[in-house]
């Protein structure tokens, strides 16, 4: 269960890159005159309401592949991690070339980020000797 619940680091980080990322985006907009607190609200909704259909495929993709890749076999983290990240980021490169919305590259970038600092997490986790 250690291994799953090293996810977080994942979760947390794509949710941090992409919350500053729309901030700057509707700071920087000509066409937009939000003050900081409303450019952070309206990006707590962005990511939270209008994104829920991101984040469930997120969370279930990386679960279902933790399942399949980590648990079963530890060996070669970082590759598995990194075929995870390919897996997991191919429905968001689509919508990133289909719709044009820059906000998919931002968490992309910072899931393959995260996905580095979530190995050592799991390393630390097998060394405790709990697998799942």
């Amino acid at each position: 269960m250690k291994i799953l619940v090293t996810n977080w680091i994942n979760i947390l980080g794509v949710f941090v890159a992409i919350l500053i990322y729309t901030v700057i985006f509707s700071q920087t907009n000509n066409h937009l005159s939000y003050t900081i607190f409303q450019s952070l609200v309206a990006s707590l909704i962005l990511i939270c309401l209008y994104g829920m259909m991101f984040w469930a495929l997120f969370i279930v993709a990386l679960a279902i592949l933790d399942f399949l890749l980590i648990v079963t076999n530890q060996k070669y983290i970082r590759l598995k991690l990194i075929a995870q990240w390919f897996f997991v980021s191919c429905p968001y490169t689509y919508w990133l070339i289909r719709y044009e919305e820059w906000i998919f590259l931002v968490g992309i970038i910072a899931f393959g980020i995260t996905q580095l600092f979530r190995e050592q997490l799991i390393v630390k986790a097998l060394c405790k000797g709990t697998y799942l």
